[in-house]
Parts: structure tokens; sequence; C-alpha cells
């Protein structure tokens, strides 16, 4: 009987250290870190490009990505406006004018153009981005060519001074809507929403309005031909350059089947393309094509419509 109350006494004792002092962390899986993910190595350049256009994201010095696919963080323009300072401010073409009031009217066509001779419209999606632009815009300058360029509006405000470059330089400007949607995807204000807002942005920033559009992914049906009332313009040679991101099959898928009127797919995003680029200006103009822009070309081959879609102008 003694021993059972010693016992009982016993008992009761753990149980109140247990009850009223603190027990000591046990560890768990609970408690562990979680993993940590592999941090961007990338810095200060593009991640995704493999996704296709338009869906590329920057990431800046300090490994901060962009949060919408296709729109730069300030970090780009300033590195491009480093390299910008070298030279004299480009003018807008107002100002190149000398006109008082900033002209809002539609781009002239202001390159000479044989309409008897052999011409080919190269177009850049995705942009503006002035390290890949202006690397373009110099071979163009040196050898005498034009260029069309499908810019994304929300971009439009990180790279003022290579829009009025296009516009100083005799380029063209052509709308890729304002945020890379596809237009099949939305609804009809959406359609005119995306049109509307790049035509403003470009306009706000170097002071033309863009008359023509290139639907993000080419992608197309009866809405969206309903709701976008302007000239259309597709492509006859798409070179992938987005895909294959190399230079040499870049230049081959445009100097292995080119020809008279055609209208040529590359994206201004690339270092590669930017590369490709500079071969195929020199390649096409040492084989007597006219490098013009999609509006030069059409207006000597039958024109173009509102609503119309358009992937060649045929001689």
């Amino acid at each position: 009987m003694k021993k059972l109350l010693q016992l009982s006494i016993g008992v009761i004792a753990i149980a109140l250290v247990t009850a009223f002092v603190p027990a000591a962390p046990l560890s768990s899986m609970a408690e562990e870190p979680a993993p940590v993910e592999d941090e961007i190595m990338i810095r200060s350049g593009w991640i995704d490009e493999d996704l296709g256009p338009g869906v590329a994201r920057w990431v800046d010095e300090n490994g901060n990505v962009a949060d919408q696919p296709g729109k730069d963080v300030e970090v780009p323009e300033t590195q491009a406006e480093t390299q910008a300072e070298t030279q004299p401010d480009i003018a807008t073409s107002s100002e190149a004018k000398g006109e008082g009031d900033v002209d809002t009217g539609k781009q002239e066509v202001l390159n000479e153009v044989d309409p008897a001779k052999p011409m080919v419209a190269l177009t850049f999606d995705d942009g503006p981005y002035a390290p890949v632009g202006n690397q373009i815009m110099d071979s163009l300058a040196q050898y005498g060519g034009k260029a069309t360029f499908f810019v994304v509006g929300n971009r439009a405000h990180y790279y003022k001074t290579e829009l009025r470059r296009m516009v100083s330089e005799g380029h063209e400007i052509g709308n890729h809507t304002y945020e890379h949607k596809y237009l099949t995807k939305l609804s009809d204000a959406q359609i005119v929403s995306q049109i509307d807002r790049c035509n403003d942005a470009v306009q706000a920033v170097c002071g033309v309005r863009p008359s023509l559009v290139r639907l993000p992914g080419g992608l197309k049906n009866k809405k969206v031909l309903r709701n976008v009332h302007a000239p259309m313009i597709m492509w006859s040679i798409d070179t992938l350059d987005w895909k294959t991101r190399n230079a040499d099959k870049t230049i081959q898928a445009v100097m292995g089947r080119v020809k008279d009127g055609d209208i040529v797919l590359m994206h201004e995003l690339y270092p590669q393309s930017g590369a490709a680029a500079t071969e195929i200006i020199k390649r096409l103009t040492e084989a007597g094509y006219q490098l013009v822009t999609v509006s030069e070309m059409a207006k000597y081959r039958g024109g173009v419509v509102p609503g119309g879609v358009y992937s060649q102008f045929n001689p």
C-alpha cells in the first residue's frame, strides 16, 4: 500500500511538471525552412524568350522581373539613353520639318522608291527595344533602306528616343496592340481598346499615329476583322527568329527564298535578330532589292484598305 502511494505521488509530480514547465522545442518537418527556388541568374536581360513573341520578360541588374510579359522596367531605357547621349537628341518628325505643332496625321512616305525595281519590306515586331532597334537602324542608314517596326504600345514610353529616331529617319511605326494580347480572345470593346491605346501611346511619344496593324500571333477571326478598322499586315516569310535565336538560320530563312514583294517577319527583342538583320540588309541591297516600308510598297503595288489583310505585295 505504501509503495502504491509513493507511485501515485510520483505520477502526480510528473504531471505537474509537464503542465507548468515549457517543453523544449522539437524539430519537425513543418518548422524546417522551405526549399528556396534557384535564383534567376540572368541580370539586365530577357527570360521566357523560348515561349514565343510577346512573352519575354525583362530582368534588371538587381534580379527584379518585370510584372507584365513584354513590358520593360525603366532600367533598359536608362541603358539605351546612355548610348544615345553620345549623339545629338533626335527630333520628332514635326521638329525635323521645322513645324511648331506636333503632326498628328499619318506618317509620310519620305523615301525615293523606283516602282520598276524589286522591293522587300523588312518588319520587326515586339519593340521598341533600343539596343536592337538602333543596331537595325544603323545598318539601314548605311545602305539607304527603310523598315517597318510594329511596336507594343505599353513599351513606347520607355523608348522615346528610339521611336523618335524611327520617325526622323523615315521608318514606319506600326501598331502591335497595347499589351500584345491575342485579339481572338478579347471582346469587341477590348479589341478596339488594344488598338486605340497603342496608337495613342505612340502618338504621345513621337507625334505620329500608326496606320497599319499587325495582329499578335497573326491570329484573327470574324470578330477581329469586324473591329480592327485598319489594314492588317501579315507576312510571306516567317524567319522564326524568336524560336531559333540563331543569326545564321535567320539569314538563311530570308535569303533562301526571298522574292520581289515579300514582307519579312522578324522581332526586335533579340540580339541575334539584330545581328541577322545587319547581314540581311547588306545582302538584299547587294542583290538589287530596295528595302522599303510596308506603306511604301503598298503604294506602288495596289494600295491597302481599312480592314484588309495583306501578306505580300506582288509586282
